[in-house]
């Protein structure tokens, strides 16, 4: 929720910033540029500080600092300003995130039961939490540095009470005297089942951003509704993935990880594909619900499948998935965008329907994450 908040109070803050800095949109995607990369750079650098020192002090330690440098946006005063605190608050996110799905992992193998699907639902809690924050700060016109630092020192009481109820350090963390055993050796990350889970996350993740960044386009410049009906379509796909989110865990258990994501994947391209056939404002809007109702279960269950396939040390593999899905971020709105330029953008949406049925195609890969059984440690390493 800490995590989801801060990005969430970022994000609707965007035309304030962009504001005071002075900059045009052409310029603002190059800041973007900057947050992507500085994800990227920190879900691989996560891997590895999680296997050496365990991911407890990891989210200890990233937690308290991205209350920190959610401060930076507010307080740049140029473009490369903003590109460079922007890139550290990417980083700082993107190491964060694998950390505590990481800790999730071995929480999880502990309670014998899919706990990280609900983990995840209170992520999109907190990212609607740091949303209407910051959308009633932007209504008061309240300047983003006050914003941000009454932001920044609200999260902080909970960065630092939070983690101390967490796992010790050696629960993830590989021993050094582990590694000099025969059977270890660093996981390749040609893997085929690496990939696959990589395709299956950066389904998602491309689906989940397309969401937010052409769901309200569509409804208004497509099927020309007002600017308050196109926003509910968003709305609609993030409050119908945060409570699908909370049902997820117990439909996991009842029918494993594998047939929960193909049977939502299935739904999120029966639902979109059919609200862009029929092209009303109603079909758009149920569309995008079932949408977010069909991806609910898909990023946790990969994540919770990346860091129990025994293949290696579960901060590196699922360093490797995450960053894979956060490619789908990057390249989700290019990809999007394109074939929009080229055949309008509700055909373009339909690059979503193709990408919830390779999920379909992929979801045995899911084989390994939580279902209901007990899970044992991953036969890693030298098991």
């Amino acid at each position: 929720m800490i995590h989801a908040a801060a990005f969430g109070t970022w994000g609707t803050r965007i035309p304030a910033i962009k504001h005071h800095v002075g900059i045009g949109n052409g310029q603002l995607g190059i800041a973007f540029s900057g947050l992507a990369i500085g994800l990227v750079v920190g879900t691989r650098i996560a891997g590895v500080v999680v296997d050496r020192f365990g991911s407890r002090p990891a989210i200890r330690v990233a937690t308290v600092l991205l209350c920190a440098v959610l401060l930076g946006p507010a307080l740049a005063d140029s473009l490369a300003v903003l590109t460079a605190v922007l890139f550290v608050l990417g980083g700082v996110g993107g190491f964060l995130d694998v950390a505590m799905n990481a800790h999730t992992v071995v929480v999880e193998r502990g309670y014998g039961r899919p706990i990280m699907s609900s983990v995840h639902a209170l992520w999109s809690v907190g990212l609607l939490i740091g949303a209407l924050s910051g959308a009633g700060a932007a209504a008061l016109g309240l300047d983003p540095r006050l914003h941000f630092g009454i932001v920044a020192a609200a999260l902080l009481v909970p960065s630092f009470l939070a983690p101390a109820h967490l796992l010790a350090a050696q629960a993830d963390a590989v021993p050094a005297e582990a590694k000099l055993e025969p059977g270890f050796a660093r996981p390749r990350l040609l893997l085929p089942a690496v990939l696959l889970l990589g395709l299956v996350a950066f389904s998602s993740f491309v689906g989940e951003g397309a969401a937010g960044d052409w769901s309200a386009v569509y409804l208004r410049d497509s099927l020309h509704t007002s600017s308050g009906i196109a926003a509910t379509a968003f709305a609609a796909f993030s409050f119908a993935m945060a409570a699908c989110r909370f049902a997820s865990d117990p439909l996991q258990v009842r029918f494993g990880p594998v047939a929960l994501v193909r049977a939502g994947s299935l739904v999120a391209a029966v639902g979109l594909g059919l609200g862009l056939v029929i092209h009303t404002p109603a079909a758009g809007i149920v569309g995008f619900a079932l949408l977010g109702a069909g991806f609910a279960p898909v990023v946790p269950i990969t994540f919770s499948a990346a860091g129990n396939t025994g293949l290696g040390p579960t901060g590196v593999i699922l360093g490797r998935v995450v960053t894979m899905g956060y490619l789908g971020s990057i390249v989700g709105p290019i990809i999007i965008g394109g074939v929009a330029h080229a055949t309008g953008l509700r055909g373009a949406l339909f690059v979503l329907v193709v990408l919830a049925l390779v999920i379909t195609l992929a979801a045995d890969c899911l084989s390994t994450a939580a279902a209901g059984e007990p899970v044992a440690a991953p036969a890693w390493p030298g098991a």
